[in-house]
């Protein structure tokens, strides 16, 4: 099963699902006015969120709980991630329907703030091919990739945090308690491997002459 449901069959099947679940929401939409279009444009982000979640925590679930599906998760985790980019630009296409017919309804700051995510969205999506990621040294590619899914994370958890000091719903409330897990996780697995780091440097260390004792 493992094999079946992997690389691009994987990001096809992701894709599919998202795409039905943002669609199962059109006839909900109204697209005479910017409110009404309010439902859809958090909806497909809604739907697309659950596959940076995988991408932003497999290697995080890997180094926690080495195992085979762990490893599963992290061999596959560039097409979750490319799944998410797929599910936004779903999203982004709602925006921008939104933004040419009714104007722009948000405040310079969050404008700002989206338009940088994007740019770092954009880049990741890019450099997750071969052909653009070959542009880049290695340590470029970790630091773009590492800030964006971070960038993006943030983003994601201040959206819902602000949502639910607002009274927001159960969908929230969860999704939020799902955000702040995932940071928990990052943090989690990025204190294990400083301490087996520092395990395996004081295991090569050699003691020191006044360390060692002796047989009186």
């Amino acid at each position: 099963m493992a094999q079946v449901l992997s690389s691009w069959r994987l990001f096809w099947l992701l894709a599919l699902a998202t795409s039905i679940a943002i669609c199962l929401g059109l006839p909900r939409t109204d697209f005479s006015s910017a409110h009404g279009m309010e439902f859809i444009i958090l909806r497909s982000v809604r739907c697309a969120l659950p596959c940076f979640i995988v991408a932003f925590t497999a290697s995080s679930v890997a180094v926690l709980w080495p195992g085979r599906w762990t490893r599963w998760l992290l061999s596959n985790r560039r097409y979750f991630g490319l799944a998410f980019a797929f599910g936004m630009g779903w999203h982004l296409s709602f925006v921008a329907y939104s933004t040419v017919r009714f104007g722009n309804q948000l405040n310079a700051t969050v404008t700002t703030l989206d338009v940088i995510v994007l740019i770092f969205l954009i880049g990741m999506t890019l450099t997750s091919f071969r052909w653009c990621a070959r542009r880049l040294s290695l340590a470029d590619w970790r630091r773009l990739h590492k800030a964006g899914a971070y960038l993006i994370w943030l983003l994601a958890t201040d959206i819902y945090l602000a949502n639910v000091r607002g009274g927001g719903d159960r969908v929230h409330n969860a999704g939020l308690a799902v955000l702040l897990a995932a940071g928990l996780l990052r943090a989690a697995a990025w204190i294990k491997v400083r301490l087996l780091r520092a395990d395996a440097t004081d295991a090569a260390t050699p003691p020191t002459r006044g360390s060692i004792k002796t047989k009186a």
